[in-house]
């Protein structure tokens, strides 16, 4: 008996790192990958993720933090746990982040390492 893959969304607006990420989750995980807030809450409301990958600018009005504040909110109530992806790589950007309710941060531009370190960590804290 074979366990199901993890159901990852991942809200990106770049299409070149939309491909990237596709391409090291696709054999480990099951991806939704979507390029706007608009979407990823129309993903949210028709299926429930196991983890969510937020790029923090994604272009538009609302930003990946407007996005996690909106599905941790009624009538999403999103639990999933949540990492940031992002160019804002400050010191203490990866604090406000996780202030902002992020589980983890990895920023841009990322090693395939960085990524799949805190994949793994959101969901064995998760279980």
């Amino acid at each position: 008996m074979t366990d199901t893959p993890k159901s990852v969304l991942i809200v990106e607006d770049n299409a070149e790192t939309q491909l990237l990420l596709e391409h090291i989750l696709r054999t480990k995980y099951q991806t939704t990958i979507v390029s706007s807030v608009d979407e990823a809450l129309q993903a949210c409301l028709n299926h429930v993720f196991d983890l969510l990958i937020l790029d923090i600018n994604l272009g538009e009005e609302r930003t990946g933090t407007d996005l996690l504040h909106t599905l941790r909110a009624t009538p999403y109530e999103v639990s999933a746990p949540a990492i940031a992806l992002t160019a804002y790589a400050m010191p203490g950007d990866q604090q406000r982040f996780k202030n902002e309710g992020f589980t983890s941060y990895v920023s841009k531009p990322f090693v395939q390492k960085d990524l799949t370190e805190a994949i793994n960590q959101c969901l064995k804290a998760s279980t």
